[in-house]
């Protein structure tokens, strides 16, 4: 979805919104994060896809063709200019959020899996001479699976 501009005024003053607005969502995101709601990505969800779509467009639009911010003021162009370097500061401490969360996650994901590992113990099998094996700790037996490449 590509912002439908009259000029390079309105398409300014357009992008300038969305930026605003994408950066609104994207502290809010991070704040509930800080607060342990890991949840806050699925809200605004739809909101945030479709500003993100547009803005990725827009702004790779007016890289390719500069020209289409002609019409717009210095004093817009300037504004959009650091809103645009602002929102690249905010994604990426929204990405060392994401990041961090993902590491607390996986981490009680890998502790749980030791746990239940270190709990049960596979069964003991027969061998090929008919004495008992021993009985050995294994995650592969506990009935428990983790993927930890994630």
């Amino acid at each position: 979805m590509a912002i439908a501009a009259h000029d390079g005024a309105d398409r300014a003053d357009q992008l300038i919104a969305i930026t605003d607005r994408l950066s609104v969502l994207i502290s809010q995101e991070i704040e509930a994060h800080r607060e342990n709601r890991l949840d806050a990505s699925s809200q605004d969800w739809a909101e945030k896809e479709k500003l993100a779509h547009a803005y990725r467009i827009e702004i790779s639009n007016i890289r390719t063709n500069p020209a289409l911010l002609a019409e717009a003021s210095d004093t817009q162009k300037n504004e959009l200019k650091s809103k645009v370097e602002a929102f690249a500061l905010l994604t990426e401490r929204h990405a060392k959020a994401l990041e961090a969360s993902k590491d607390v996650t996986e981490g009680l994901v890998r502790a749980m899996t030791e746990e239940v590992a270190s709990t049960r113990a596979a069964p003991a099998g027969y061998g090929s001479a008919g004495a008992m094996n021993s009985s050995k700790g294994s995650a592969a037996h506990s009935g428990i699976a983790a993927n930890l490449k994630i």
